[in-house]
């Protein structure tokens, strides 16, 4: 029952090594995650009262609201269940851009019970963009693998010049020298291999710890 429990519910306490920024942030969210769930009972009830209601008396109304009821239930269930997945378990795995990024998808659909849980996900929005932004270090600007396209040169007119030619480097400084590669010290995961930032607790990639 408590593994069935677990996969549902996410554990109210945080992991020891969580940020102070980012252990409010999950916190918020692991009450809009309860919030979920108990609307799934209300709109349950909702739902059933309204239904039985129409069966005896009849009423289009009666007939509406319980189909949104049932409809809202189901909404408030997913949203709950994903919530945990993409959000507190990525928060949990010490991958927070992921975690911040899905909290705007389960800020629209904290609408499904009243705007509660939507209310206490922008908490954790903001608390996560705070934590960010305290333990990033200067000019780091992670991409994702395929986002940065280089663009065709476009062809100059025949009646412009042509282009000046490159002139080499001084002697003795490498032809890259001019640009300015990233800096942020990296650590290779031990358990699939990948380099991710040294500021992380956690392998972006799997989950690892870092050792």
């Amino acid at each position: 029952m408590n593994s069935a429990l677990d996969t549902i519910i996410a554990p109210v306490s945080s992991p020891p090594w969580l940020p102070r920024d980012v252990a409010e942030g999950r916190r918020y969210a692991w009450w809009a995650e309860i919030t979920f769930l108990l609307w799934v009972l209300g709109w349950f009830v909702i739902a059933i009262v309204e239904l039985t209601l129409y069966a005896f008396d009849g009423g289009v109304s009666r007939l509406l609201i319980g189909l949104i009821g049932l409809i809202a239930m189901v909404i408030c269930f997913m949203s709950a269940i994903f919530l945990k997945k993409t959000v507190i378990d990525a928060i949990d795995q010490g991958r927070f851009h992921d975690a911040k990024n899905d909290t705007m998808v389960w800020i629209m659909f904290g609408f499904a019970a009243f705007a509660i849980p939507s209310i206490l996900l922008i908490l954790t929005y903001i608390k996560l963009g705070d934590a960010i932004s305290a333990h990033t270090p200067v000019g780091y600007a992670p991409y994702a693998h395929g986002t940065v396209v280089a663009q065709a040169p476009q062809q100059a007119p025949h009646h412009q010049a042509p282009p000046a030619p490159v002139q080499a480097p001084p002697t003795g400084q490498p032809p890259h020298a001019q640009y300015h590669p990233h800096t942020t010290p990296m650590l290779r995961c031990k358990n699939c291999n990948v380099q991710f930032p040294m500021f992380m607790h956690t392998c972006p990639n799997c989950g690892a710890p870092k050792e």
